[in-house]
């Protein structure tokens, strides 16, 4: 099997990035952490080059805003939905595994997608392919939870488009 060939590429954020990881590890801020810093994130973006991710092209900061906000906004409101649940012990929770269809073919976009998910207290992405994701929800009590659930689901897959997706990607948003 043949490996494709990586190009060494040099990023002006990365290495901004990685210098300042460098100073704030080294502790001191001067011109020689920062120069050393720089150097440092130039060598590992020379000696450890990372392959191409084609949908980091269409990356749109507004749309990344928007999938921190609603994440972190779903982290909140489900830490008290399972907290409740957890805590009213007597009233039994029904669990299921759900498989939802995905609008994107993007491997990076269902990655993003599953993370985000698992990230979400209340449920679990176990596995993915080619436009679909098994999810284990945590409250599948009725039909309707089950619902929202899978709706969730592609809610979290449609801001991961907004902030990722090519123009054909956002394009199966004003579809559905």
């Amino acid at each position: 099997m043949k490996r494709p060939k990586l190009r060494y590429r040099i990023s002006l954020v990365a290495t901004i990035g990685l210098a300042v990881v460098w100073v704030a590890l080294w502790g001191d801020i001067s011109l020689a952490a920062a120069c050393w810093g720089v150097i440092v994130a130039l060598l590992i973006q020379v000696l450890f080059p990372l392959p191409d991710v084609p949908e980091l092209e269409f990356f749109r900061p507004i749309g990344f805003l928007r999938l921190v906000v609603v994440t972190l906004w779903g982290l909140t409101v489900s830490s008290f939905i399972v907290a409740g649940k957890v805590l009213a012990f007597w009233r039994p929770t029904q669990n299921a595994i759900i498989r939802v269809q995905l609008r994107s073919g993007s491997a990076f976009i269902t990655a993003i997608t599953a993370e985000l998910v698992t990230l979400v207290p209340g449920s679990v992405a176990i596995d993915a392919g080619e436009r679909w994701l098994l999810v284990h929800v945590f409250d599948a009590s009725t039909p309707a939870a089950i619902e929202r659930a899978r709706a969730s689901v592609l809610e979290t897959e449609a801001t991961a488009l907004r902030a990722f997706g090519t123009a054909a990607d956002r394009a199966l948003l004003e579809v559905d």
